[in-house]
């Protein structure tokens, strides 16, 4: 079954992106649950709708009952024993209002049972023709006993009226048993269908769930055991490729990231010496096989937990991280490419420690245009996290601002970590200087090393830390909005 959900979701979403067969299995859900959930609440609506209008016409006749059976002709007594008067009585009141109601029950009447209805209202036109007899007997002051005698027929005439209105009201109820019938066959019609639905969207979850994992999965898989093999040396390794959407692109940036890791090495050992060592130790850095290593398996966890959407996420964060510390083997980029590098690299490593780690960066836009030597903030950033705030107890900040300030560039990058005590941070400093940089760290060396170098100038990064407050680190290179030529700048 899973195979052919895979075809099915393929199908509908027009491709393999991941993204859109998630939409596609939310939307079948949606309307696995919603659409039988509404037609079921109409059906059931419109039946209890149904009984309901019965038994208010029910109401309607029951309520008419002792009028007609009695109030009427009881009215007609009075008068006949002389305690009221003809004029003064109400009979005239009371038919009018039975008759009104009876129009009004005729209206909504079902056909099958307005024969009842139709034969009581012109019962009650002769009820009202007896009525008006005794009042003109009355008036012409007949013998009582003519009065008694159609006050009889009219008791016979309120009788047989009551009678056809029971009949209608049998019938009504008859009718409401039968809408009750069809409630309870529609509810226990329903409640199959719901069970059945249910069941099957059960079904199509677990089914829908394992053909995402299994999509992501396979393709991440190959990936991790790709970057493996970069991480045990193998440079000839190659990602096959994929049809998955999302991880295209970053299978083609590990590619070229591989095959350019291997035209960087042979070219380096052709540059000086010095030159080399920097330029390598800082690809190193920051096109690390291990970083990618663990990413990848963090992405691996995440889809074997379900967790599609982080998946997508960290996969493009990952993929934008790659394509610009690529940059077509450009050294100078935009300082706003420089920024989405920084970015796709922290929202990495705000997914992996999302517990201890939050991020600013503040850096106006308008400096965006300005060309900067490529990695230079990402190695900072990576040392704030990896020295500062893993080592501090609670959630840790890193903060990066940029400003530029009489023709200078100035990039600061502040945690609130550990920090460093003053004889550590002496032999930091120190280690900046040295050959190698070891006391220092291979980021804080490479980026203080690459920025005498290719900015042609004495001083690269500075440190300012304090034990329990944090490290800030600064640099101050020149600002240029035009791509650099050669390796070095000139303030």
């Amino acid at each position: 079954m899973g195979g052919w959900m895979d075809r099915v979701l393929t199908r509908l979403s027009r491709g393999e992106s991941i993204s859109d067969r998630l939409r596609i299995s939310f939307l079948i859900l949606m309307g696995l649950l919603v659409i039988p959930a509404l037609v079921s609440v109409g059906m059931m609506m419109h039946y209890a709708q149904t009984y309901h209008s019965v038994i208010r016409q029910v109401e309607r006749v029951s309520s008419l009952n002792p009028l007609v059976q009695t109030q009427i002709a009881d009215e007609m007594w009075y008068v006949v024993a002389g305690h009221k008067s003809f004029d003064g009585g109400e009979q005239y009141a009371m038919i009018e209002h039975v008759n009104n109601e009876i129009d009004a029950l005729s209206q909504s009447a079902d056909p099958g049972n307005l024969t009842a209805l139709v034969v009581a209202r012109r019962t009650m036109g002769t009820l009202e023709n007896y009525i008006d007899r005794m009042g003109e007997l009355i008036r012409t002051e007949q013998p009582i006993a003519e009065s008694e005698a159609l006050l009889e027929e009219v008791r016979n005439v309120s009788s047989l009226v009551a009678d056809m209105l029971a009949e209608y009201a049998d019938g009504e109820i008859r009718a409401a048993a039968r809408a009750s019938d069809r409630l309870q066959d529609t509810l226990a019609f329903v409640l199959l269908i719901l069970l059945a639905l249910l069941v099957f969207t059960v079904v199509f979850s677990a089914v829908a769930q394992r053909s995402l994992i299994r999509a992501i999965h396979t393709p991440i898989a190959r990936l991790e055991r790709f970057a493996g093999a970069l991480a045990g040396g193998d440079l000839q390794a190659r990602a096959p490729e994929t049809p998955v959407t999302e991880l295209h692109e970053l299978t083609q940036s590990l590619n070229t990231m591989a095959g350019r890791l291997q035209d960087l090495i042979d070219e380096n050992r052709r540059e000086q010496e010095n030159l080399k060592k920097s330029e390598l130790r800082a690809l190193q850095a920051q096109i690390n096989p291990h970083f990618l290593y663990n990413t990848l398996d963090a992405i691996v966890w995440l889809a074997e937990a379900g967790q599609s959407r982080e998946v997508i996420h960290i996969t493009r964060a990952l993929s934008d991280f790659f394509r610009i510390s690529l940059s077509q083997g450009k050294d100078w980029i935009p300082l706003s490419e420089e920024i989405k590098h920084l970015t796709g690299y922290l929202t990495i490593q705000k997914i992996r420690y999302r517990d201890i780690l939050d991020y600013e960066i503040d850096i106006p836009g308008e400096l965006g245009n300005i060309q900067v030597l490529k990695l230079l903030l990402q190695p900072l950033v990576e040392n704030a996290i990896y020295h500062g705030v893993k080592h501090r107890r609670g959630r840790g900040l890193v903060k990066v601002t940029g400003r530029a300030e009489d023709g200078w560039l100035i990039l600061r990058v502040r945690d609130n970590g550990a920090g460093m005590s003053a004889q550590r941070l002496a032999e930091v400093r120190e280690g900046l200087s040295a050959e190698r940089g070891e006391s220092a760290g291979y980021g804080l060396f490479n980026v203080n090393k690459r920025i005498q170098l290719y900015y042609n100038q004495a001083r690269g990064v500075e440190i300012e830390s304090a034990e329990g407050v944090g490290t800030k680190v600064s640099l101050r290179v020149p600002v240029r909005t035009a791509p650099a030529d050669g390796r070095s700048l000139q303030g």
